[in-house]
């Protein structure tokens, strides 16, 4: 996606590679969120099969900090680009920590998918 669907997000996406725990119906799946946005994730590799597309996802923005816990819908599954995941319930609190926490790293930058 181009400039045009960038500007069309919410939030801005970061690239990063954390650590999450995915709880879904069918089971608990341990994987890594490729990027991120106080309104959702894009959790690559793609998860597992899937009943309902509710899920409580789990995850530290860097080791040694408590973790975020929040609870998301799952709105794309598609194996070679990932899952993608809405955050559906999340804190203010959480949201800023996000941002925040990608804000301060000179390195990192948003995403542009």
């Amino acid at each position: 996606m181009g400039e045009a669907g960038v500007e069309k997000r919410r939030f801005p996406r970061y690239a990063c590679d954390l650590r999450v725990t995915v709880y879904m119906d069918t089971g608990v799946a341990q994987t890594r969120i490729a990027q991120i946005s106080r309104g959702g994730c894009l959790i690559f590799p793609a998860l597992p099969s899937y009943k309902t597309p509710e899920v409580k996802v789990s995850f530290a923005l860097k080791e040694g900090d408590p973790p975020i816990n929040c609870k998301g819908e799952i709105v794309y599954n598609i194996k070679d680009r990932g899952t993608g995941v809405a955050f559906t319930e999340i804190s203010m609190y959480n949201q800023e920590r996000i941002t925040e926490f990608f804000q301060s790293q000179p390195a990192e930058k948003p995403a542009g998918s």
